[in-house]
């Protein structure tokens, strides 16, 4: 800080000491306080200056450094400043106090907020006070002096003040307040009017008036009943059910009616149940054999069974769903569609008997224990077998297929379905007998007898599994020889010709299909299990099927589409071909031909023999030959003697 600034600070302590001083010589309700007076002071302060500077690689280069500059800046500093303090406004030489609220007439603000009274007055309203107190309808209209309030007038100094009246009170009333007349006790004005009228509490009865206070008379035509109600006269009695309503006239009371006059009264109700009276108004009565059962008049009988209800008194009538049968005419359920193998339990409803039970069609069907293969339960514990089929050896549920012209080297699988065992396939000839043929892969000049075993005819010998016509005639003896030929399981697949698809030859009991469209295949082939019931999902059910003799094919229809009438699905068969069996057969074969073959086999193994060694000697002696000579005139020598 420099000499200005501490020259200044010290400037405004003094002005504080001289106003606080001040201050104490003017008096009470001035107070100081402090107030921040701004003056301008020198400050040293720094900013980045841009300059040129040359560099060898950069050449000239701006760069930045600091200067330090003084400058002007605004400061503040506190004063203490006289002023009027809190709750007290004006000029320091007067300053006066102030009442947020205005203070009453005669009343005056004698500090911040508090309000006093002049002399002669008090109470926060500041009203005169009089030394003693002013009597009725009078009051203190200035300090010790009592006057009659407005409308109000004293005769004299010692009476009261009045009220005044301008127009004169009537009968049995007086002026109350100044303009205004009031009843005396006991009597009161009715509506707008003036006059006054005697009180009578409680109210007098209907048909009578306030005589005086508290005093009831009865109006004319109507006499006292002694209860405190004036009733009407009439000349004549009334008729029952009705009353005297005025004088000289009867009405049916509340809830009757009749005839004009009052007579012949009867109870109103507004609605009763069938069946029902009215006793009283508002209040139902069921008639004779007739009770009251949810707000209805039912009738009532004694015996009916739960079966029935009661249309009339002790009438009983069978219960929808129920009808009277026998002698005694009991209500039994009924069941429309009758209860074969059953009895009808509730209406509409069957209880099957035993060895039945309710089947999808709401009938009693018959159960069997074991499920009925290729046959239906007709009976309970009972089966009969389709048609196309006859029970199994032994067995009562499980029917096996009949195929009518046998399925011989075959396995029935449907009726008059026949499919073939490994290695048949069925008669090319006559597709429509179930004759199942062995298979032989050649069997020219032969019979097949077995599948893969040939059987050659007279003159012709089975050479290697090949019939051969015989070449010589000599008469020998002839030996017989096994040969067992395995068969091979990596044939590809074939199909069978569509004449012979009577006939089906698959493993395992699973059947290979194409679907035939008679244009040819048009997916490949798939297996599908034998169905063994109807249950058995799934596979192709060959009860749908039968075999179209003019074309050779396989004619199924879905079960989905049984009651269907358009085209039906055709099948070709896909079968593997009859393997190989390496089956026992006996061959004879000529001893001299076995015997020259065999001498054929030793002179040609003897004559390989000696070639070789010969080989062996000429392959040494030549290369003994060219290691000795080591020119090409050598070389060309061995060459000659090679080709000599």
């Amino acid at each position: 800080m420099d000499f200005t600034a501490f020259s200044l600070h010290f400037v405004c302590l003094a002005l504080s000491f001289v106003t606080s001083f001040a201050i104490l010589l003017r008096g009470l309700n001035v107070c100081s306080h402090p107030e921040r007076v701004p003056y301008n002071q020198k400050v040293l302060k720094s900013k980045l200056v841009p300059f040129q500077q040359y560099s060898y690689f950069h050449g000239w280069v701006t760069k930045y450094r600091h200067q330090y500059v003084y400058e002007d800046e605004t400061a503040y500093m506190t004063v203490m400043r006289p002023r009027c303090c809190e709750g007290y406004e004006g000029s320091v030489e007067n300053c006066k106090p102030v009442c947020r609220q205005q203070c009453p007439q005669h009343g005056f603000c004698s500090s911040p907020n508090t309000c006093s009274c002049n002399t002669g007055y008090s109470g926060l309203d500041c009203h005169p006070v009089c030394p003693t107190e002013c009597g009725k309808n009078d009051f203190c209209d200035r300090p010790g002096v009592c006057s009659c309030q407005n409308g109000y007038n004293r005769t004299s100094p010692s009476d009261n003040c009045l009220p005044v009246c301008e127009e004169e009170c009537g009968h049995h009333s007086f002026c109350s307040e100044p303009g205004k007349c009031e009843c005396e006790p006991g009597y009161e004005k009715l509506g707008n009017g003036t006059a006054c009228h005697p009180v009578c509490s409680p109210e007098c009865a209907e048909y009578a008036r306030c005589q005086e206070p508290q005093v009831c008379t009865c109006l004319d035509g109507y006499k006292d009943d002694s209860n405190g109600n004036c009733s009407p006269i009439c000349q004549k009695n009334c008729g029952q059910n009705s009353r005297c309503v005025r004088p000289g006239v009867c009405e049916c009371e509340n809830g009757y009616t009749g005839d004009d006059g009052g007579t012949n009264c009867q109870p109103v109700c507004s609605t009763c149940p069938e069946n029902g009276l009215c006793l009283s108004p508002g209040v139902c009565v069921c008639k004779p054999g007739y009770v009251i059962r949810n707000d209805l008049c039912q009738p009532h009988c004694e015996n009916c069974s739960d079966s029935e209800h009661c249309v009339a008194p002790n009438q009983c009538e069978c219960l929808p769903g129920f009808e009277s049968s026998g002698a005694d005419q009991e209500c039994k359920p009924k069941c429309s569609k009758g209860c074969t193998n059953g009895f009808c339990f509730a209406p509409e409803t069957c209880v099957c008997s035993i060895g039945y039970q309710m089947g999808p069609n709401q009938v009693c069907e018959p159960q069997c224990s074991l499920n009925c293969v290729h046959g239906k339960c007709t009976s309970p514990e009972t089966c009969t077998c389709d048609p196309g089929y006859r029970f199994k050896d032994n067995s009562h549920h499980e029917c096996d297929p009949i195929c009518d012209s046998g399925c011989s080297n075959g396995e029935c699988i449907s009726p008059n379905i026949c499919i073939c065992h490994g290695g048949y396939q069925p008669n090319s000839t006559n597709p429509v007998t179930s004759m199942c043929q062995p298979v032989c892969e050649d069997c020219q000049f032969g019979d097949c007898v077995a599948p893969n075993v040939c059987e050659c005819n007279v003159g012709y010998a089975n050479i290697n599994g090949v019939c051969e016509l015989q070449t010589t005639t000599d008469s020998h003896e002839y030996s017989t020889t096994t040969a067992e030929v395995q068969a091979s399981t990596a044939e590809p697949e074939i199909q069978t010709p569509t004449s012979e698809v009577t006939h089906l030859n698959c493993t395992a009991g699973c059947m290979c299909w194409i679907e035939y469209d008679g244009m040819g295949t048009f997916n490949t082939a798939k297996c599908a299990k034998i169905c063994a019931d109807p249950q058995d999902k799934p596979c192709l059910n060959l009860d749908n099927c039968h075999c179209d003799v003019s074309s050779g094919q396989l004619v199924c229809q879905e079960d989905s589409d049984a009651d269907y009438s358009g085209e039906n699905s055709r099948y070709v068969c896909h079968i593997l071909p009859a393997k190989r069996a390496r089956s026992k057969a006996e061959v004879r074969i000529p001893d001299r031909t076995e015997s020259s073959a065999k001498f054929m086999i030793i002179v040609g193994s003897c004559a390989g023999m000696i070639l070789g060694v010969a080989a062996t000697i000429i392959g040494t002696k030549y290369y003994r030959r060219s290691t000795s000579r080591q020119n090409f005139e050598a070389e060309q020598a061995i060459y000659e003697c090679d080709f000599e």
